[in-house]
């Protein structure tokens, strides 16, 4: 998933209790908004209003869609990018930021599933795309922070010591040419662990303000408020907010990837190779000096991390963990509440600011899917917890699909790679609890019976003579009804207090209160009642 520190596999109630306090009495004043959406401002755009036509067509406005609008660009192509909301708002805007080369999957385990040559190709990708980026914070004189440090995997700070783990993976790093060390003692957490030397950091949406002003003051047109509504697979157009955008080619980065021009069976197809996580997420200001910069994760499952940020009067602290499918599990109040004990345990000075959740789409064999799925239309996702770094190469790779040059992560990363050595369970695994959850939904009883219990922002699933309904009362006092079943295969979505979302528990679709979808698969909003 995201990248994670070490710290304990279940807080202790005590100090939950003690977070819940601080919290009640307002020792913390935390915002439910990411500290990235707050510090880093991204001009707006238009929404489409007229017809046009390009070369080359993007769909999503995250790390993955600007990136690739502005390497587009640079090689000649007319390039127009579309997104549904706000650019970086939603799966960029909610990261951790991160830039490492260390994949969730581990290397041992990259290396038995699909060989050493491609382990190696693996983190290379990584490291390839930190250069990169790099390379344009450098060309751009782009002001975002972009800091190399140490990355620290290691043991987790409470329970048996994964002291031997780490050693074969260290070996196994140095081996296929990664500057990676050893330590049976590794800073702040005294436990043993790898460091891996050149990792990154930087502010994403200060890099991709920067990014997409230029690239659109070079001729991108840029839309945003603008969904991909109809594709016309025979004239190679989409419609979109009544208007169609003919293209030669399509680029569909949206994390959670449209049809599009693919076949709906095979689309289908490729879903249930994906997984959707939501990890959380908290933001803390500690005293300057007072922790090492740098990023840690440990070995847990799911796995707990820290980064460290120096800035000019305070250090900024970005923990997190509790991953779980979306839609399932702990309620998400509950994980910030283990993720504030665990703050609070382990750095007892940390004032926390902020608090969200990010969603980590993971994939059947750990490996992302990059590449050509239909004809003349390319795909990314499946990133599995390292989006900025794997988003970065998908531009890179979408760029040499434009321009017929071929790349060397094409076949290794491609969307219709067979199922390696140990994938198959993995695949049969995340989704046995598919049909469970499609039936569980619709025979669990509604919360309630009218919508009179329902308190000032805050929803329910009400029953109803039309069927189950997700219920939500605004802040003004009005109702907000719309079908509780999900748009995108049938289960029943289920009420988020926390992120104040209607998530489903099946493939991991959100949407808002009032029923617009905000990511994947679903592409329709809940239906109004």
């Amino acid at each position: 998933m995201f990248r994670v520190i070490g710290t304990f596999a279940g807080a202790p109630k005590r100090f939950l209790s003690k977070a819940k306090r601080l919290v009640a009495n307002d020792e913390f004043k935390m915002k439910s908004t990411s500290y990235w959406l707050e510090t880093g401002r991204i001009g707006s755009f238009p929404a489409l209003n007229k017809d046009i036509s390009v070369d080359i067509l993007i769909i999503g406005g995250g790390i993955t869609g600007i990136t690739t609008a502005y390497l587009l660009k640079q090689s000649g192509f007319t390039v127009a990018l579309i997104e549904r909301e706000r650019l970086a708002a939603m799966d960029t805007g909610h990261t951790t930021a991160h830039l490492t080369y260390v994949t969730d999957t581990s290397l041992d385990t990259l290396e038995k599933n699909f060989g050493a040559n491609h382990a190696e190709a693996v983190w290379d990708a990584g490291a390839a795309a930190i250069d990169e980026i790099e390379a344009i914070v450098a060309r751009e004189a782009i002001d975002c922070e972009f800091t190399r440090l140490p990355g620290y995997l290691h043991t987790p700070v409470e329970g048996p010591s994964k002291a031997e783990k780490l050693k074969e993976i260290a070996q196994l790093a140095q081996r296929l040419g990664f500057d990676a060390t050893f330590l049976e003692s590794i800073p702040l957490f005294g436990v043993s662990g790898v460091r891996f030397a050149n990792q990154a950091k930087f502010h994403p949406r200060k890099y991709l303000a920067k990014l997409i002003d230029l690239t659109s003051q070079g001729g991108l047109q840029v839309f945003e408020k603008t969904a991909a509504a109809e594709f016309d697979a025979e004239k190679r157009r989409v419609k979109a907010n009544g208007h169609w955008i003919a293209f030669d080619r399509v680029a569909i980065l949206t994390n959670n990837p449209l049809v599009g021009l693919a076949s709906m069976t095979a689309a289908t197809l490729f879903q249930t190779k994906l997984s959707l996580y939501s990890s959380y997420v908290l933001g803390a200001r500690v005293p300057s000096g007072s922790l090492p910069v740098a990023l840690f994760w440990d070995l847990k499952e799911p796995y707990d991390y820290l980064r460290v940020d120096p800035q000019a009067d305070f250090d900024y602290i970005i923990f997190g963990g509790e991953d779980q499918k979306t839609g399932q599990g702990t309620p998400p109040e509950t994980c910030y509440d283990r993720g504030l004990a665990k703050v609070k345990k382990i750095i007892p000075a940390a004032k926390i600011e902020h608090r969200w959740s990010g969603q980590v789409i993971e994939t059947n064999d750990g490996l992302p899917f990059i590449g050509e799925n239909a004809e003349r239309q390319f795909i990314a996702t499946g990133f599995c917890g390292n989006g900025i770094t794997l988003g970065t190469i998908a531009a890179m790779m979408a760029r040499d699909w434009a321009t017929g040059i071929k790349n060397p992560w094409s076949d290794l990363f491609a969307p219709d790679r067979k199922v390696v050595r140990g994938g198959v369970w993995d695949y049969l695994r995340e989704n046995k609890d598919y049909p469970y959850y499609l039936i569980k939904g619709r025979l669990e009883r509604a919360e309630a019976d009218s919508v009179r219990e329902l308190k000032p922002d805050s929803g329910m699933i009400v029953k109803s003579s039309k069927g189950k309904v997700a219920a939500y009362r605004d802040s003004a006092g009005k109702v907000h009804k719309h079908s509780a079943v999900c748009t995108h295969m049938g289960c029943i979505v289920r009420w988020n207090e926390a992120e104040k979302t209607w998530d489903c528990p099946c493939h991991g679709s959100r949407f808002k209160p009032t029923g617009e979808v905000i990511a994947g698969p679903a592409e329709t909003p809940l239906s109004a009642m």
